[in-house]
This record gives structure tokens, sequence and C-alpha cells, in this order.
């Protein structure tokens, strides 16, 4: 056996790891696949794949997610055929040190309801149920006119970063530091975009978009608090998915949590549907040898 623990994956490695999963994903009848860039990690510097080998063969692969300071998500796979001797168990734990390293006490395993073995490993490390979340699709049919809005949509610079950070941070409630660092995310990634609603030239909407070739993702998408419920974030939404369209993209994905009811009755009511729903369970590290 041969236990790589990466920063980064090449192209073969990637194409070892799309083999499992598919044949994963086939076999248990499930649709989560794995992120397979670091782009997105809070941490730069974080390693966040890591894959055992048998032989020439990729038998397990464990990825970590880490978008946010605090807490780190975990996905991983193992051969059905392999399965029930410690393969994830040896990855979790060389990944606990890896978070550990860098500060990450709170872990939340991503998993499909569906996932017989996901669960059995949710259970042996007595994680928590922490929430629901639904990933929903939008599939663009034909051409769409031109509607006059309120909202004037722009692309979010250097210049009104702060302000964004602001914004973002007063609708999430989040902290100001993690928020500043997904925002610089996206106005220094290649192939993301932060975008602005502006209202009488005050920013008033913030939404950060991921580009694939034939795909767009959105994720941090709202609206200035003292504005929600007003249909001003219909009118956003709208413009940001005009202006994807406008560039070629054939279908456009986001999660959003069972909890947040207002946002699934806006997205549904815009076209997306529901691909599948993810379940988040939570670990917290109590310190390892």
């Amino acid at each position: 056996m041969k236990i790589l623990q990466l920063h980064e994956l090449n192209k073969h490695q990637k194409s070892d790891i799309e083999v499992l999963v598919q044949e994963c994903l086939k076999a248990d009848g499930l649709k989560r696949t794995i992120y397979l860039d670091n782009d997105m990690n809070f941490f730069e510097n974080l390693d966040s794949f890591y894959l055992l080998y048998n032989g020439r063969r990729l038998v397990s692969v464990l990825a970590i997610y880490e978008p946010l300071e605090e807490e780190a998500e975990i996905t991983a796979y193992t051969l059905p055929t392999e399965r029930k001797r410690g393969f994830f168990k040896t990855l979790f734990y060389k990944a606990l040190k890896e978070l550990l390293r860098f500060g990450l006490y709170r872990i939340l395993f991503v998993v499909e309801p569906r996932s017989e073995s996901g669960l059995s490993a949710i259970k042996a490390c007595k994680a928590n149920y922490f929430k629901s979340e639904y990933l929903l699709l939008f599939r663009f049919h034909g051409t769409k006119e031109e509607q006059n809005s309120l909202i004037e949509l722009k692309e979010i610079t250097g210049e009104k970063q702060e302000e964004a950070v602001d914004l973002s941070s007063k609708i999430f409630c989040t902290d100001t530091e993690e928020t500043r660092g997904v925002i610089e995310l996206a106005l220094n990634t290649q192939y993301m975009n932060c975008y602005g609603a502006c209202l009488d030239g005050h920013l008033v909407g913030i939404c950060n978009v991921s580009y694939g070739q034939e795909k767009a993702s959105i994720f941090g998408f709202g609206i200035a608090p003292d504005l929600q419920g007003k249909s001003y974030g219909r009118l956003f939404l709208q413009q940001v998915m005009n202006m994807i369209h406008k560039k070629g993209i054939k279908s456009v994905t986001l999660h959003v949590g069972s909890e947040n009811t207002r946002a699934y009755s806006l997205y549904t009511s815009v076209g997306f549907t529901v691909q599948t729903q993810y379940d988040y369970y939570e670990y917290m590290i109590e310190g390892i040898k």
C-alpha cells in the first residue's frame, strides 16, 4: 500500500480519483463528487488530498474543503470491494494531523442520506448531525429577454472590496477577516468573480460566481438585511442569471441550507430544482498523538 498526502493534484491523480468516485457512485446510487482543486481553501498551504494506492490502483481517497478559517469539510470514498479494511480510518488520521497543524478543530463530514458506508463511518466517528443542505440546479433554455430593473449589476473590484466585505459580514453575520478572505479569493482567482447589486449608487447585494466551461456555481448570495423581503433579492438574482447566460453557460448550481426557507423559496421560484440532499455531521478534534 502507498499513501500520498498532497497539496495539489496532477492530471493523472485527478483521473484516478474520478474513476474511483464514479465507481463508488454507481455502486451506491449516489451523486456527490469531490472538488479536485485547492483554490477555495482559506489556508493556502493546507494539504487537501489523501490517496491510498494498492499497487497502481487507487482504492481510497479523502479530500478536505476549507473555505472558512475555523472549519473544514471532509468527503471520502473507498472502492466497494476494499471497504472495512481500515483505509478511511488511515486517511482520516493523516488528515486530522494536518488540520491540527493549522489549528483547525471543527470538522464537517458531508454525506448523502442514502450512503450506507458514509453513515457507518459517521457512526464510528461518533459525529453529530448538524444540518442538511440541498444542491439546486438551473438549466438555461433558449434566449432570455433583458428586463428593466431597479438593481444595477456591477463586478466588485479592489476599490469596492472593503464595502463588499462590510456588506457581506452584515448579511451573513460572519467575522470581517473571514469574509475578507472569501472575497479576496473571488477577486484573485481566474475562474471566479464577485458581483454587487447597486441601488441608487449604493451597494446593497453581493454574489460570488465560480465558472466552469459549461456550468457555473453561485455562492455567497445575499441582500442587505433592511432590504430583504422586498423583491430586491429576486431582481438581483435575475440580473446575475442573465449575466451568466450571456457567457454561454448552460447550467447553474448552488447550495442552500434546509433551514433557510426564504432563500430556498426564492431559488425554486425562479426555476432551480433540487438535485440531491447532503447531510452535515459535526466532529470536534480533541487531540491525537
